[in-house]
């Protein structure tokens, strides 16, 4: 059974918990420190009381802090949850169309998050792979690609969906192939892994209609992202696109 969705409740949030606990705290040593200051026999009192005053208060602002980030950290975590099982859907919607399977390096996905620099007047250089690959092996999440180059760059630059199929079988013949029509340099082509023979990149639109994330979907069958392939994986795209606008607001 599905249980309902549910909703966090105030209590749930760390920063609330511990703005809450440590309040009456600092009221209460903040009213002794003025208390004793008032008289002479018991100033030094006063003093050590508005010092462990300002003491709290900075260290609760440093509790509370942690605690938000924590609390959006764990957002963050939920919402990539969901965005994993959109992405096995997309897995299973063109497998099925293709006839992959699970682990047998026909069809892999994955998605990359557009990382946007906090300088407004600066373009975006970089993109992370935010989730595992679905329906095969692959590097942890997290690596990090430059948008210049590749399939993904490409697709986030642009804003537009790119399929493409490899040209060339010999090794060398491919690092030359990423070099010259991919941007790649020559270092970072030879880490680009050698079996995948064929890849689509679908760009997720952000409201703004910028790019904010790039879908990524790979074979190690040559053309395998062409005809109802790749209809099928621009449709289920599509959908991931709506849900990524509503979680990521």
């Amino acid at each position: 059974m599905i249980p309902a969705p549910t909703q966090e409740r105030f209590f749930e949030k760390k920063w609330l918990v511990e703005f809450l606990s440590v309040v009456p705290v600092i009221v209460a040593a903040a009213v002794g420190a003025m208390l004793n200051l008032r008289e002479e026999s018991r100033r030094s009192l006063g003093v050590v009381l508005l010092i462990a005053a300002g003491w709290l208060l900075l260290s609760s602002v440093v509790k509370v802090l942690h605690a938000h980030a924590q609390d959006r950290d764990r957002k963050r975590v939920e919402d990539y949850e969901g965005l994993r099982g959109a992405l096995r859907v997309l897995w299973s919607t063109v497998a099925a169309v293709g006839r992959a399977a699970d682990g047998d390096g026909r069809l892999r996905v994955t998605i990359h998050r557009v990382v946007h620099p906090k300088e407004k007047d600066r373009d975006a250089d970089t993109l992370e792979q935010m989730l595992p690959y679905v329906g095969g092996p692959g590097k942890a999440a997290k690596r990090q690609f430059a948008i210049r180059s590749g399939i993904i760059g490409r697709a986030a630059r642009e804003h537009a969906v790119f399929a493409a199929s490899r040209q060339s079988d010999g090794y060398e013949e491919y690092i030359s192939e990423l070099v010259r029509d991919w941007s790649f340099t020559e270092s970072d082509a030879r880490v680009v892994s050698a079996g995948r023979r064929s890849w689509m990149a679908v760009p997720i639109l952000g409201s703004a209609g910028r790019t904010d994330a790039v879908v990524y979907l790979d074979s190690s069958e040559r053309d395998f992202f062409q005809g109802t392939v790749y209809d099928t994986a621009l449709a289920a795209c599509a959908g991931i696109t709506t849900y990524a606008r509503e979680a990521f607001k």
